[in-house]
């Protein structure tokens, strides 16, 4: 398995670079079944950080992209389960997908709520705002 950084991701998904997407590409194309490729929790929410706020991608265009890494043959994210539903929760109720991914993560480690001052928080996820 061979970790995936949020930029070559990002280069990959975006073609915006002529030099390093080319790169990026031929990375994620040698990847196979013994050969997988790892993202983690940091790199995904990078990675739907910036599509959001660099790209301006829309919230339906980076949920597809988080269910297409999701379904990826040769990828492993981590805590894909409550990747998963974070998704589903973010979808559900049109929330960003951070937002709802920190609520699954937090209520999977045992947490009763999670406090912010975020209004578009999902309270599916958990969350309380502070008024």
């Amino acid at each position: 398995m061979i970790g995936l950084d949020s930029n070559v991701l990002l280069r990959a998904l975006m073609n915006d670079d002529p030099i390093h997407s080319p790169l990026a590409r031929n990375v994620l194309s040698r990847l196979s079944p013994q050969k997988r490729g790892y993202i983690n929790l940091v790199v995904l929410a990078e990675v739907t950080w910036t599509l959001a706020r660099k790209f301006k991608a829309p919230r339906d265009e980076i949920h597809e992209i988080v269910r297409s890494l999701l379904g990826g043959e040769n990828l492993t994210l981590e805590a894909h389960e409550r990747v998963g539903l974070a998704l589903d929760v973010a979808k559900a109720n049109g929330s960003g997908f951070n937002d709802a991914l920190i609520g699954v993560l937090n209520r999977h480690a045992g947490c009763m709520e999670t406090m912010t001052f975020d209004r578009g928080a999902p309270s599916e996820a958990g969350f309380t705002i502070l008024t």
